[in-house]
Formats: C-alpha cells, sequence, structure tokens
C-alpha cells in the first residue's frame, strides 16, 4: 500500500476515536463520570484534492461520532499546516497567498461543520493552539511544528488570511 492509501484508509476510519468512546462507555459502566470529548486537531491542508476529500470525511465523521455520545464536544487544539502536492510540509516563509487563502477556507470549513454537526447544547468550545508563526524551540507559541504556518498571525503578530476564516465562522 503506497503512503497516500494509507493515509486515505487511516484518515476515513477513526479509528482512535472510536476505540475512546469504546473505552470512555467501559468506564462508565464502572461508575465513572466523563462530562465531555475532545479532539486536538493539529491538522494540515493537503493539494492533493484526494487526500484533502478524505480528510473532510474524516472531520466530519469524527463530530458525528463525538456528539452521539451526548457528551460535551471540545476541540481542543486547532491548528493547520500545508502539505503540498508533492507530500511534503510547506514551511511558513513558503506559502503563497493563495495557500494561506486555501487554509483560510478549511479553517472556516472545519469550525462551520463543528457548529452544523454538533448540537448546541454540546458544544464546549474551540481552541487554536499556536497564536502565531513564531519560529522557537519546544514550550514556545508554534515551536512544536517549527517553521510552518500554523498560526493565525504570523512572526511579527499580523493577521493572517486564516485569522479572516476564524472571524467569517464564527459570526455565522
Amino acid at each position: 500500500m503506497d503512503k497516500s492509501s494509507y493515509i486515505l484508509k487511516e484518515t476515513i476510519d477513526n479509528k482512535k476515536l472510536k476505540s475512546l468512546i469504546n473505552w470512555i462507555k467501559r468506564w462508565e459502566e464502572d461508575g465513572t463520570k466523563i462530562d465531555g470529548i475532545g479532539t486536538q486537531m493539529h491538522i494540515s491542508y493537503y493539494a492533493n484534492p484526494q487526500i484533502l476529500e478524505s480528510k473532510k470525511k474524516a472531520i466530519v465523521e469524527s463530530f458525528k461520532l463525538m456528539a452521539a455520545t451526548g457528551k460535551l464536544v471540545r476541540i481542543s487544539e486547532l491548528d493547520m499546516g500545508y502539505i503540498g502536492t508533492d507530500g511534503k510540509a510547506i514551511g511558513r516563509n513558503a506559502t503563497t497567498n493563495e495557500q494561506e487563502q486555501e487554509m483560510e477556507q478549511f479553517y472556516q470549513w472545519i469550525i462551520e461543520k463543528y457548529f452544523e454537526i454538533v448540537p448546541v447544547q454540546q458544544q464546549y468550545g474551540i481552541c487554536q493552539w499556536c497564536l502565531n508563526d513564531a519560529e522557537g524551540n519546544v514550550g514556545d507559541q508554534g515551536g512544536w511544528r517549527p517553521g510552518e504556518p500554523v498560526g493565525i498571525w504570523d512572526s511579527r503578530w499580523n493577521r493572517k488570511y486564516v485569522y479572516r476564516g476564524w472571524v467569517n465562522a464564527l459570526q455565522k
């Protein structure tokens, strides 16, 4: 199986989330009270349309699975990189305006899907992980994905296109 086929299969299956949901059920059978379920969404926009579509399907399915638990649903760590058609990450200093706009649209799509799929009474919030594209070491903002365009502001605190994606989604 080639790498892109593996990515497609693993993405669509949501195996880790399904396993977590099963564990929650087991823990609750033992009397443990669990109020919510969350997802760390350290994701990337994929220039390969087939992979991007599989990621979108997986995101929709994950929101549906989490909502079906009846628990509070939170996106606890949303950030996004960019993967070119060659399968390699594009650095923050190499992304084009067009790529930044694609990421903007993907952020907006994700947030809108959260609000569309997760019932209002279960929505527990969305947290952006990296505020800016700071270079840095582990522990610094953006440092765990150094050099990637993961923030909603650039390294000089100028708003990026993805900031607009957040705002547009929240205004609906």
